[in-house]
């Protein structure tokens, strides 16, 4: 599947390559804070977009702010 936000892509590609991206956007303690991370970098990234590919490949790398979290934990971040 092919993710449709471009924003978003692009945004992943960047953190991909970009430890100190990587190191920001694990810091982040919400939702919010990561869309505010995003788009200080540039990238016009919304909660929403996060939020409906949340379980795409992209976002399983153990920089972000949910590896490690159990369900629960994943979906409350999730859900702001």
């Amino acid at each position: 599947m092919v993710m449709k936000s471009p924003a978003l892509t692009r945004f992943l590609d960047a953190v991909g390559g970009n430890p100190a991206l990587q190191a920001e956007c694990r810091l982040a303690a919400s939702l919010g804070q990561l869309v505010a991370v995003a788009q200080a970098a540039g990238f016009a990234v919304t909660a929403r977009d996060l939020q409906l590919w949340a379980h795409d490949d992209a976002l399983q790398a153990p920089w972000w702010p949910w590896a490690g979290l159990d369900r629960a934990a994943r979906t409350a971040f999730f859900r702001g």
